[in-house]
């Protein structure tokens, strides 16, 4: 019995979000988050952590602290190689960011799940494009990209942004950072630095020059309130030596919840509608139908990211200090400890 199977996402007005992924349960995972007291929070892999964090205490935040040690730190994914990029090329244009969900899907999925079991949702986020009037492909500057998920008809929280300042120093990201909510989130975070004069990030600016880089593939964690690079971290190099805007495909974990509608705020929206039908000039019957559905449409879809609790705060302290020790970072470590917003 297949242990995964996947859907193309679409909306009320049948226009495609994305791909949806189900993975079985029962089958295990290589990628598992887990929680404990504290906001403490562990993503490990094959039994070691990725990396480890904690809310701070005022809620505005997060310490992050990737584990450069790793082993899996560089290859959570198996490399894309040349034949794919060609099945990809074959595929057209059209078919484009479809090819790479699915493809992505694949890898995620088998032979052992990288991901948890549940519902899971791979969305593309493309660059905005400027406004009118503007020189008809001209390579807009660094400071000014901006990506977005497509416009989707449903009650939904899985619509995502991104905007370039919120890009990390790809050739060295910081083993140690403080996520401000206040003044940020939904930050690019990497986990390990590019070389950027590498082969295999070469190999990708010439891709990139003839058109056809991937798509880089992160994911969209909750407890972070920012998207963390699972694949792609030459290809978004190699896009920034380029000058040219990549695309990115955002994994979440999603779930579908009913909520109980407020009658007195049906009734007010109904009685608008009525008084606009009596309106001179005519009603714009498209508008209503949407106001009318989405008012007695119950349900709403969002992101969450699921963990299973049972951190073990006295062993998270335990390899967080020897982590930040090994590396020379202990002056971070009463800071975390403390989940305070400024390290002494």
């Amino acid at each position: 019995m297949k242990h995964y199977w996947w859907k193309d996402f679409l909306d009320r007005d049948s226009r495609w979000q994305g791909l949806e992924l189900q993975v079985r349960q029962g089958d295990g995972q290589a990628m598992e988050m887990q929680s404990g007291h504290h906001g403490r929070m562990t993503l490990q892999v094959n039994g070691k952590p990725l990396f480890w964090a904690t809310v701070l205490k005022n809620h505005g935040g997060v310490w992050l602290v990737f584990n450069a040690d790793h082993p899996a730190q560089q290859l959570l994914l198996p490399a894309i190689n040349s034949a794919e990029v060609e099945s990809a090329k074959r595929a057209g244009r059209e078919n484009w960011i479809g090819h790479w969900c699915r493809y992505f899907a694949r890898e995620l999925a088998r032979p052992t799940p990288l991901i948890a079991p549940g519902r899971w949702l791979l969305r593309p986020m493309e660059q905005i494009k400027p406004a009118a009037p503007c020189v008809l492909n001209q390579r807009l500057p660094f400071e000014q990209w901006r990506f977005q998920t497509p416009a989707c008809s449903e009650q939904a929280g899985i619509s995502w942004t991104l905007y370039s300042e919120d890009f990390p120093d790809l050739q060295a990201p910081e083993k140690v950072k403080l996520v401000d909510w206040w003044w940020g989130g939904y930050l690019l975070l990497a986990r390990y630095p590019v070389d950027p004069d590498s082969g295999r990030v070469k190999w990708w600016r010439k891709k990139s020059r003839e058109g056809v880089l991937p798509p880089v593939l992160v994911w969209f964690i909750g407890g972070l309130a920012s998207f963390v690079i699972l694949d792609g971290h030459d290809r978004l190099q190699a896009a920034l030596a380029e000058g040219v805007q990549p695309q990115f495909l955002v994994l979440s974990q999603i779930q579908e919840q009913v909520y109980t509608p407020d009658k007195e705020a049906q009734d007010r929206v109904l009685r608008s509608l009525a008084l606009q039908q009596k309106k001179p000039g005519g009603i714009n019957i498209n508008a209503i139908n949407k106001t009318l559905i989405n008012l007695y449409d119950t349900r709403y879809t969002r992101a969450v990211t699921c963990s299973r609790a049972i951190l073990d705060g006295k062993d998270w302290e335990r390899e967080v200090r020897d982590y930040l020790q090994r590396h020379h970072l202990e002056h971070y470590l009463a800071t975390i400890l403390a989940r305070e917003e400024q390290s002494a």
